[in-house]
């Protein structure tokens, strides 16, 4: 940071081009196989209900690794699924809720957060998980709410017992299998989610897959890098001319573990913090800086800096 610019200043200003840059929702490739995986399952869910068939709820499971930009692409999934003003059929209107899960969530705690998620007049947390979700069940039935998002999925298994994560997986499929209300049921997290998933085959047998993967070194990774600094930089207004080289990307790709939405995250606070600097183009030295405010860095394992970055673990935190 330039010496003559005061840090208060600075700040705010970081704050203000953070928020510019965070307000552009750059889509990514992948998105669109997201979406068709969505609409897949909302027109089973539907079309049972339309067709006076059995009806029953259907699944959507999104894996990928912390930070891949899942729970963005979710959040951005269902905001259009709500905006968008066409009939859904069935006497279903455009209506979702979304919890995201802590560590030590239980069932019991899932069924409270989605009645809170739900705007329950009343904390039920003291009582049974029984008439915590028998409320839950009714709620999202009152409410009109038939998809449900649980973010960080894995959450609900994590050092549980082995009757434990069965009562669970249990629970999830009938959440989807209830007469009056079945749910169109959408779970995120961390690929273990998957391994948890598949001790319930009824379970399994309502649900799609779609995951997504690590950025790879190729170069159709090398172009989509080069359109998202591209895109921002034309946003922020600021040159990267001499950044748009495969040994830069590479470098970049690397310091954000292959991981999209760290990638993202590595361009818009560099393009944010040159320009609350002053300065009108984005350099090596300040994707570097980026780095060492992640990481605590130094040159000599600063991935910018060194003459082989891979060498370098770049997911983890330094002392400085």
């Amino acid at each position: 940071m330039n010496a003559l610019v005061d840090p208060k200043t600075h700040a705010e200003a970081f704050t203000t081009y953070l928020t510019q840059f965070k307000k552009h929702n750059y889509v990514l490739p992948r998105y669109a196989g997201l979406e068709t995986g969505f609409n897949s399952v909302l027109a089973q869910f539907v079309s049972s209900r339309m067709a006076e068939v059995h009806f029953e709820g259907r699944g959507l499971v999104l894996t990928a690794g912390t930070r891949s930009g899942k729970t963005h692409d979710l959040k951005e999934l269902l905001k259009s699924f709500s905006d968008d003003p066409s009939e859904l059929g069935g006497g279903f209107e455009r209506k979702s809720v979304r919890v995201s899960l802590r560590a030590t969530t239980s069932w019991k705690h899932l069924g409270s957060a989605l009645l809170k998620a739900t705007g329950y007049f009343s904390d039920l947390d003291h009582r049974s998980a029984d008439l915590i979700w028998r409320r839950t069940e009714s709620q999202l039935m009152r409410k009109g709410v038939f998809v449900v998002h649980i973010d960080e999925a894995q959450h609900l298994f994590y050092e549980k017992k082995s009757e434990q994560i069965k009562t669970i997986l249990a629970g999830l499929k009938d959440l989807m299998k209830r007469p009056d209300w079945p749910v169109l049921l959408i779970l995120s997290g961390v690929p273990t989610l998957l391994e948890f998933l598949n001790g319930s085959d009824e379970l399994v047998a309502l649900l799609e897959p779609i995951s997504y993967e690590d950025i790879a070194y190729n170069s159709e990774s090398l172009e989509e890098v080069d359109a998202i600094l591209c895109a921002f930089a034309e946003v922020a207004e600021i040159d990267v001319s001499t950044l748009r080289n495969e040994e830069v990307y590479n470098r970049m790709i690397h310091a954000t573990a292959r991981r999209w939405g760290r990638l993202i995250e590595l361009v818009i606070q560099s393009l944010a913090y040159a320009k609350a600097s002053g300065k009108g183009e984005l350099s090596n030295a300040d994707l570097a800086d980026t780095f060492r405010r992640w990481t605590g860095a130094a040159d000599g394992a600063n991935v910018f800096l060194v003459e082989n970055p891979y060498r370098i673990k770049a997911h983890i935190l330094f002392p400085s």
